[in-house]
């Protein structure tokens, strides 16, 4: 049974103070959700996955590659693929071994970035060809913070995602059959 406070029967509240508890009411439930994770609490800490991906520049078409390495809190994965039916990249999908406690390092270091602080600089004058590049933290929420590289272009900070996932990757020892982004020479 409830009162019209909507409070249960066996508290007895004064007429004269229930304005005053449902303000107090009121702030002890504000600051409950709050303290709980209801509230703005550090959503972009929680990373699902980091992207990596490299793209050819202008080159002969069948030399010409789309690369993605895919490190998530378990594994770490390549596919690589060529741009042409006649490619002579050695394409494919490869998952490469690595300790967990590795990955776990990085993800912790990553979570410390603050997106907000990197800054794109685009070039006054875009160069023609060169390769493209682009990092992504892909956080739980379904937040992003990716950097892409194009020709030309640089970012104020991005050194601080930057350089620890371009670390990470140039520590894994890829497998024998995915060491080499080209064909043998026939």
């Amino acid at each position: 049974m409830s009162t019209p406070n909507g409070l249960l029967s066996f508290v007895r509240i004064p007429s004269a103070s229930r304005g005053k508890v449902n303000n107090k009411l009121i702030v002890i439930l504000a600051v409950l959700f709050w303290t709980t994770g209801c509230g703005t609490a550090e959503p972009m800490k929680d990373i699902a996955k980091v992207s990596y991906t490299s793209d050819a520049g202008t080159i002969l078409p069948e030399l010409q590659w789309h690369e993605q390495i895919v490190i998530t809190k378990n594994k770490v994965s390549l596919a690589r693929n060529g741009r042409t039916a006649d490619t002579r990249i050695n394409a494919g999908s490869w998952e490469i071994p690595v300790d967990a406690q590795k990955i776990a390092a990085l993800f912790e270091q990553l979570a410390k970035v603050d997106c907000t602080t990197i800054k794109r600089v685009e070039p006054d004058d875009v160069p023609d060809g060169g390769g493209a590049e682009s990092y992504t933290i892909a956080y739980a929420r379904g937040k992003e913070c990716s950097l892409m590289y194009d020709p030309g272009t640089t970012y104020t900070n991005g050194d601080v995602l930057v350089k620890p996932i371009s670390l990470f990757i140039q520590s894994l020892t890829l497998p024998a059959d995915a060491a080499s982004r080209r064909l043998p020479t026939p």
